[in-house]
């Protein structure tokens, strides 16, 4: 993993005060894993018929996890997405996008079929919605990864979706973590699929 992963790599200042959020956002983060550690102990004691720890952890993390969002979980990592309208270089877009990419991943959050789209269309897919979308807070990548599908149902109506259908899952990189290069061609499929990072990093 490189040293720059989860970071950008151009200059930035925000207008929010990053290092408030940051503190809230990694003590909602402490507050959850002891509250987690405390219901499973507590699933594991009055379940005497199941004492399996790993079972109850399995049914804690699927169905009593709080309700969470990637945009909630990026502050952790210090991370406010820039609005859109605000990049204004090919550049800028694509190191902000790759900068919450990799910082999804750290959440235990990837993304799926996302070569349909430019950098700028995947950012702004991101911002507006997914980044907003309810998730369950899991305690790390390694326990749990959550899958997002950028084809949405309606990208299928048109010829760069049913493209990405019928081309199938990509095959990653059998090559050290790198981002893909910058993809702004409209009309064709990109390649960044392959270059994402995954749970091995």
């Amino acid at each position: 993993m490189t040293t720059t992963f989860a970071k950008r790599t151009r200059p930035f200042t925000s207008p929010h005060n990053i290092k408030s959020l940051v503190a809230e956002a990694k003590k909602t983060r402490k507050d959850f894993m002891a509250q987690r550690k405390e219901t499973i102990a507590d699933l594991v004691k009055n379940n005497p018929s199941e004492p399996d720890e790993f079972y109850w952890t399995m049914v804690y993390d699927l169905e009593h996890a709080p309700s969470t969002t990637g945009r909630a979980q990026l502050l952790e990592f210090g991370i406010v997405p820039t609005p859109p309208q605000d990049l204004e270089f090919l550049s800028d877009i694509h190191d902000e996008l790759w900068t919450i990419i990799e910082a999804l991943s750290k959440c235990g959050i990837q993304l799926l079929n996302t070569d349909h789209l430019t950098d700028a269309d995947l950012y702004a897919r991101l911002y507006y919605r997914i980044l907003d979308e309810h998730c369950k807070m899991m305690p790390t990548p390694s326990t749990c990864i959550e899958y997002i599908d950028v084809l949405h149902p309606m990208d299928l109506d048109y010829p760069l979706g049913k493209a990405m259908l019928d081309r199938g899952p990509a095959i990653l990189a059998d090559k050290p973590y790198e981002r893909a290069p910058i993809f702004s061609i409209k009309g064709e499929l990109a390649n960044r699929d392959m270059y994402l990072p995954t749970q091995s990093l």
